[in-house]
């Protein structure tokens, strides 16, 4: 949604450091919230400098030329609503359960098929949900197979994963698609395996429907996915407990769904925040009571804890196409990898390299899983 608003919002609350309007159970519930209508669903902030409620994270001159899912935009908050039939997610359609092939712990994110000369064989392989349709007219970039494996050099027997996560401009893009259940057949056709709901954004200097308005957007997308019959997993971005208890109800409501995905590489990562999430994702999995398969991007320094708590966890890397790309080789040191310059002739493929890398990285990630 809009970045200006969350500038906005900053400014106002300049005396207090951002981190500070993270949610905590164990401080007071804001008081302004005890007869919002939205009470129910929200659950109410509870945030350090004691806001009186959320409404004092809009901070709009013009609130009418603000998108983000705001009363004092009335007709945009309205519009919002019906757009997704109201905030509550037990309306969500069920789907049937579909069966995901068994993933590996650690599956290289690939951006595109330059500067190589081999089809990549990894097993399985990630690309981006965002790279699969024309941002101009909303239809579909490949027409066979065939055609994805060779734009991506991947070799034939690949199997592959849709990654959701990305900046909120193309989560947006995906939104505005005027037929997403046709562009979902067609990825079907295109044998892929596994896909992640968008991270739709649940911002901690909105107000709150904006997030509840989110959240909605994540659960209708994975029930479009899986109707289709592509096996999606449901992206459990969260702001507070409640939408984290949120998230439980509709697991159990859904015993459909097999796989959940999150991110640590933004703010859910941030040292302060880390541990917050991890410890609800953990929550979240024994309450549900049966086995999930996480599949998630960042946060490697949390893995083992994860895997010791999902039945299984798959961690999507973007590292090692990306340091390949800039002719880089990465190296592990300590508790991390680096990267140093591996230079090559002007012109010369990258295959070697990136498949160095991507051995380096399954090394580390496994070490990290298991210590």
């Amino acid at each position: 949604m809009s970045k200006s608003n969350r500038y906005a919002a900053s400014q106002k609350l300049h005396s207090t450091a951002l981190h500070s309007h993270w949610h905590s159970g164990h401080l007071t519930p804001s008081l302004g919230c005890q007869h919002c209508v939205y009470l129910d669903t929200c659950g109410t902030l509870q945030v350090r400098p004691g806001v009186f409620d959320c409404m004092t994270y809009c901070c709009c001159v013009d609130a009418s030329s603000c998108d983000n899912v705001c009363p004092r935009n009335p007709a945009h908050l309205v519009a919002r609503e019906r757009e997704v039939g109201g905030f509550q997610l037990n309306d969500v359609q069920a789907a049937p359960p579909v069966k995901v092939p068994p993933l590996p712990l650690v599956v290289p994110l690939i951006y595109h098929g330059s500067s190589r000369v081999r089809p990549l064989s990894v097993g399985v392989a990630a690309l981006s949900l965002f790279s699969m349709f024309n941002k101009r007219d909303g239809t579909l970039r490949f027409a066979t197979r065939r055609h994805l494996l060779d734009h991506f050099k991947l070799a034939n027997d690949t199997k592959i994963i849709l990654s959701g996560t990305h900046e909120d401009s193309l989560l947006e893009a995906w939104w505005r698609l005027r037929d997403r259940e046709a562009i979902i057949r067609g990825l079907r056709k295109l044998g892929i395996v596994l896909v992640t709901t968008p991270n739709y954004s649940l911002f901690s200097d909105v107000p709150r429907p904006d997030n509840l308005f989110n959240m909605k957007r994540i659960a209708m997308v994975w029930s479009e996915f899986q109707r289709e019959g592509i096996p999606c997993a449901l992206h459990l971005n969260a702001r507070t407990d409640r939408d984290f208890e949120r998230w439980t109800d509709f697991l159990r409501e859904h015993p459909e769904i097999t796989h959940v995905a999150f991110e640590f590489g933004t703010g859910a990562g941030a040292g302060r925040r880390i541990s917050w999430h991890v410890d609800h994702l953990v929550a979240v999995t024994r309450a549900v009571r049966r086995p999930l398969h996480l599949i998630v991007r960042g946060g490697v320094a949390e893995l083992r804890l994860l895997s010791n708590t999902f039945a299984g966890v798959t961690y999507i890397d973007t590292s090692a196409f990306v340091k390949a790309l800039r002719r880089q080789r990465l190296v592990p040191r300590l508790d991390q990898l680096s990267a140093e310059c591996a230079p090559t002739p002007r012109g010369s493929p990258i295959d070697a390299l990136l498949a160095e890398n991507i051995a380096t990285v399954r090394g580390f990630v496994e070490c990290r899983a298991t210590q």
